[in-house]
């Protein structure tokens, strides 16, 4: 089932419809990831934070693990910080 469909400009932009913008909630400035599944390529809106922005938030040290809820808070302190003063 086609959604929509974009052309492919000479310098390998595609502008995205604004009926697809609107359904999946995309804005201008974020980022969407392309991937192969299976031979057939898809588009997805990437994740906000990166695996990164997790270790540091975690700040743990070579080989240490924690647990599920100690992500879980260590993710909910990250983004409490990152939204102060909005």
């Amino acid at each position: 089932m086609s959604l929509a469909q974009s052309r492919i400009t000479n310098q390998g932009q595609v502008s995205i419809p604004v009926s697809v913008l609107r359904q999946f909630g995309l804005a201008p400035g974020e980022v969407i990831n392309w991937e192969i599944r299976d031979g057939i390529l898809t588009i997805e809106k990437a994740g906000q934070y990166d695996l990164e922005d997790v270790k540091r938030c975690l700040k743990l040290p070579k080989g240490m693990h924690r647990t599920d809820e100690e992500i879980r808070e260590g993710i909910r302190l990250r983004v409490r910080s990152k939204h102060v003063g909005r």
